[in-house]
């Protein structure tokens, strides 16, 4: 019996995203990482944080480096009930 399919969110582990890097004031960077991860580092290039594409702070510094996470989707009814196997 097949699986349910599951309906990810755009920042999944199955896309891959374009390394950015995004100079800051203070004079660290925040930076994209081709898996989505975000990592902060600071003025000596040390890392001071990192968010994984399902962390909740993970939009807020998606937004600085130029994306726009949306909403979790759902599939509609109609599509679910077509890929119940039937008996």
């Amino acid at each position: 019996m097949p699986s349910e399919p599951k309906h990810k969110r755009p920042a999944d582990a199955a896309r891959t995203f374009r390394h950015r890097e995004v100079q800051l004031a203070d004079g660290g960077k925040l930076v994209l990482h081709v898996d989505g991860s975000i990592a902060r580092t600071d003025a000596a290039g040390e890392t001071t944080g990192t968010w994984a594409t399902g962390d909740a702070e993970w939009a807020v510094h998606a937004i600085k480096l130029g994306l726009r996470p949306q909403a979790e989707t759902t599939l509609p009814q109609a599509r679910r009930d077509a890929q119940k196997p039937t008996v």
